[in-house]
């Protein structure tokens, strides 16, 4: 609705007035982020016809995502993981499977603030094949955590992440 203020150059108020009184629907945040970041629709060209091979990797993928995804958001498909090995998977599915643009494969890495920003995005795009840019290291500063044996030098992946978007996978 802002953006249809700004081009009407009237304010959000009477945006949302005009909704109102003629009963136009409108999208939540999700839809309307979904809409505007897929432009040309659905961003999924899912392979119909599967070897074995890739049949085993979406049985893989669809469990993985069955155990570790989050399903808040319909509009993004994220899973919460510090392995490599099933980030790797993952990935694996949404670009051999479901055919997603490697622009939108991102990863969101959770990092205790003792750690090295630089060498955990270095890190994941090596082991990940994700160009650096479009992974975003949250540096983690509360102080009533205290770091266990449990803490990685590289991160974790928190259930926020991927937009297929994995938007932000690990």
């Amino acid at each position: 609705m802002m953006e249809i203020a700004k081009l009407l150059k009237v304010s959000h108020a009477k945006i949302y007035y005009w909704f109102k009184k003629y009963g136009i629907a409108r999208r939540s945040r999700s839809e309307s982020s979904y809409v505007k970041q897929n432009v040309n629709g659905n961003p999924f060209n899912i392979k119909s016809r599967l070897t074995l091979g890739e049949r085993n990797l979406l049985l893989a993928g669809l469990m993985l995502y069955w155990a570790e995804g989050s399903r808040r958001n319909k509009h993004v498909i994220q899973i919460a993981n510090l392995d490599y090995r099933m980030l790797t998977l993952f990935i694996k599915l949404l670009r051999n499977i479901c055919g997603v643009s490697e622009h939108k494969v991102c990863l969101t890495v959770q990092l205790y603030k003792r750690f090295n920003e630089t060498k955990t995005r270095s890190y994941w795009s090596r082991t990940l094949g994700i160009p650096p840019r479009f992974i975003a290291v949250n540096v983690h500063s509360d102080t009533r955590s205290k770091p266990n044996n449990q803490w990685s030098q590289y991160g974790l992946c928190p259930d926020r992440s991927t937009q297929y978007e994995i938007k932000k996978l690990d």
